[in-house]
């Protein structure tokens, strides 16, 4: 890894020297010189923790596999202390060093990567641990504390990768139709499955699971009720004020119920449109996956109720909903997967649409922008309340 001084906070920082000269570790980019680049952002509205770039590239000396054009990931000053906070940016970084090559699903390849490495940040699991024991108002204070250490942190975080040819964005306001929806969950399936019961998750320090903080996270949730209720009213009094009353006193135990009853593996924790991408033919694409920055190991059904509480039309009949579900049971049947029933699955997906409830009511802690961002919140919302009024909560528990 670089000194810190070598890794850019900003785009303006990149330049081609500084580009040559972090990519001479990766293969593709021997005997090359990049001598100038054009860049475009990406993602407007779409990543909310991180700023994305495509740089288009200009050589004076290339080989035939040196890329047109690559990706830059950075921190958002907007959300970089909620970023630093949550591990995120650490996280996808360690996650495409260390777990990228094991993936079945099409991801981006990495060309380079860097960070400032941090003692603490290594010891993440056990302070977390700790912090989601403490009493109530013990737990409110080292909150605060850990927001106020986390916005002044000075950590430097950089990806450089792979730019999918022709490959086109999903759209979660536009949603998706139930054989795209199929497509997703089939391969998210395969990555599901080839970390099914894995041992040695836990030996990957920034893998947390997906239970480590489930107190603060619902006391966040308790939080939120006010500034939720400002924004979301009409929702509250078209039946989403049911599920967040009934998720008040349980979210805890619902938590430790959905982790204890599925089997852990590797879940993407942000499985929506907006970052997935199509490539190929457009009646038949292939799917890639982006955006490994909540990454964390925990069950599968959150991945899968995350996915279809986003992006699938509000006025969709549970007969397709049942059938996307039966499908991603197929897909992980197909892949190897034994020993969790599809019963088993239903069951957890219900409860994971509760979890996701309590995860989307507290986004008023990230800056969505006037734009794009507010409109996708509350597009979700409206089709999360859709997907809630089929959960059946005298079962869930």
């Amino acid at each position: 890894m670089p000194h810190a001084d070598l890794i850019p906070e900003t785009i303006d920082e990149i330049t081609p020297i500084w580009l040559n000269t972090v990519l001479k570790t990766d293969a593709r980019f021997d005997e090359t010189e990049i001598d100038s680049f054009t860049r475009d952002q990406l993602g407007d509205g779409e990543g909310f923790l991180g700023d994305i770039f495509r740089l288009n590239l200009s050589y004076s000396k290339a080989n035939e596999a040196a890329p047109q054009s690559l990706v830059v990931k950075i921190p958002k000053r907007a959300n970089r202390s909620i970023g630093e906070l949550l591990g995120a940016y650490e996280r996808e970084s360690m996650f495409f060093e260390t777990l990228s090559n094991d993936i079945p699903a099409r991801i981006p390849q990495l060309y380079y990567g860097a960070f400032d490495r941090d003692r603490g940040s290594e010891k993440q699991q056990e302070i977390l641990a700790f912090a989601d024991g403490l009493p109530k108002f013990l737990s409110n204070a080292f909150a605060g504390f850990g927001k106020w250490i986390a916005a002044r942190k000075n950590r430097r975080y950089i990806l450089l990768l792979e730019d999918i040819d022709q490959a086109r964005g999903g759209d979660q306001v536009a949603g998706a139709n139930a054989d795209l929806c199929k497509k997703v969950l089939g391969e998210i399936a395969k990555t599901h499955a080839a970390f099914w019961r894995k041992e040695g998750l836990e030996n990957h320090f920034w893998l947390l699971p997906q239970n480590i903080d489930r107190r603060m996270r619902h006391q966040m949730f308790l939080g939120a009720r006010e500034p939720f209720a400002a924004g979301f009213g009409d929702l509250l009094s078209e039946g989403m004020d049911e599920y967040i009353a009934w998720l008040e006193p349980r979210g805890v135990a619902l938590m430790e119920k959905l982790t204890n009853s599925a089997p852990e593996t590797l879940i993407h924790c942000d499985l929506r449109l907006d970052n997935i991408m199509f490539a190929g033919d457009e009646a038949d694409p292939n799917v890639v996956v982006i955006d490994w920055q909540l990454v964390r190991r925990g069950s599968a059904a959150y991945d899968v109720a995350y996915f279809l509480s986003g992006a699938i039309k509000s006025d969709t009949d549970k007969d397709t909903i049942d059938d996307l579900l039966a499908h991603y049971h197929q897909s992980l049947v197909d892949a190897g997967v034994s020993g969790y029933s599809r019963e088993n699955l239903e069951l957890d997906y219900q409860r994971a649409l509760l979890l996701v409830l309590q995860t989307l009511t507290t986004i008023d802690q990230v800056d969505m922008g006037d734009g794009r961002g507010l409109e996708l919140q509350k597009t979700w919302m409206r089709r999360l309340l859709a997907r809630l009024r089929h959960v059946d909560l005298k079962r869930v528990l």
